[in-house]
């Protein structure tokens, strides 16, 4: 086999020029620019494409998602009812039928990450009439909501294991949307666990979103999570996400990842009064139209500590800016 150098690239020639398949978008997304607010944190490094692959996946067209992205995310709620096994709620008075309640009576169009689906072994009974629960209430004032699930794509297995486990978890709950979760300090990943991972969704007609460090989107996902690290969001980055991108883009707030918290989720939760909190949702609601992106509210959420979630139900005045902001912009 002949190999030429052109320039920083590598090509293999075989009789022919191979066509270049590395992605422009890369030395972008490795900037400082887009690791100074995104998904992850720290300096990562992307996994070089094999030359020789084809990349398959795009994004699910308007007709498979039977709805335009517009539409689809209008009204994204943020509810973590389970993480992996653990109900997520403290106390007695809330239940999967009280929430169920309070979400569908906020109507949301896309209810993110309900469950974070556990590494290992099966999803409980628990978390199946949880989720179904929830989805029968919603659907009852919402007929074209879709319902997510956090899937964790960045642990070392194999394709063949993580599809498999995808097509067990279709079976229990069918979900209409994965994202899938990297963590934020992760260096590299399995593109073919993504490849296949994603094909495997969108041939049952399931979106993907991509939740981790931004150097390592994945090609074929249908929305990718931003997180507002030190409460701010990068309007630079939001535009150069767009302009290559071209898939809805999802703000939410920073959360527990692992047993790993972090300064700006132990702020949220323990040290913030109402009014602090109040006034971060209100910044990051007013920007959506203008930056070009959609703000998943919190309601069960963000973890803190591990596995449990803060219910934005118990602050009335909370609840009830969140009500009237999603009146406003959504």
């Amino acid at each position: 086999m002949e190999f030429c150098g052109i320039g920083r690239n590598l090509f293999i020639c075989q009789n022919r020029l191979v066509r270049i398949l590395s992605l422009l978008l890369v030395p972008l997304l490795t900037s400082g620019l887009l690791q100074a607010a995104g998904g992850g944190k720290g300096n990562v490094t992307t996994p070089s494409p094999d030359p020789g692959e084809e990349m398959i996946n795009k994004p699910l067209s308007q007709t498979a998602l039977k709805g335009t992205p517009k539409s689809i995310f209008q009204r994204v709620i943020q509810a973590r009812l389970f993480h992996s096994g653990t109900w997520t709620l403290a106390g007695t008075s809330q239940t999967p039928v009280t929430v169920a309640r309070t979400l569908a009576s906020l109507q949301p169009t896309f209810l993110a990450g309900i469950l974070r689906l556990p590494d290992h072994g099966e999803i409980s009974e628990a978390e199946v009439e949880g989720f179904s629960i929830v989805r029968k209430a919603v659907l009852a004032t919402s007929k074209n909501c879709r319902f997510d699930v956090l899937i964790n794509a960045g642990i070392d297995h194999s394709a063949e294991v993580f599809v498999q486990r995808m097509k067990e978890f279709t079976v229990r709950i069918h979900p209409d949307s994965w994202t899938f979760y990297v963590p934020p300090e992760t260096r590299s990943i399995s593109p073919e666990v993504f490849e296949r991972g994603i094909a495997q969704a969108h041939a049952e007609g399931q979106m993907v979103g991509y939740d981790g460090p931004l150097s390592l989107i994945p090609e074929g996902i249908d929305f990718i999570i931003l997180r507002a690290w030190d409460f701010r969001i990068n309007r630079q980055q939001i535009d150069l996400l767009r302009a290559k991108q071209r898939i809805p883009l999802i703000v939410e707030l920073p959360t527990t990842f692992g047993t790993k918290d972090y300064p700006e989720v132990v702020s949220y939760v323990g040290e913030m009064d109402t009014k602090d909190r109040v006034s971060l949702i209100t910044e990051i609601a007013e920007n959506q139209s203008s930056w070009g992106y959609r703000f998943s509210y919190p309601i069960f959420y963000p973890l803190y500590p591990a596995r449990h979630a803060f219910d934005a139900t118990k602050d009335n005045i909370l609840l009830v800016s969140i009500r009237a902001l999603m009146a406003k912009f959504n």
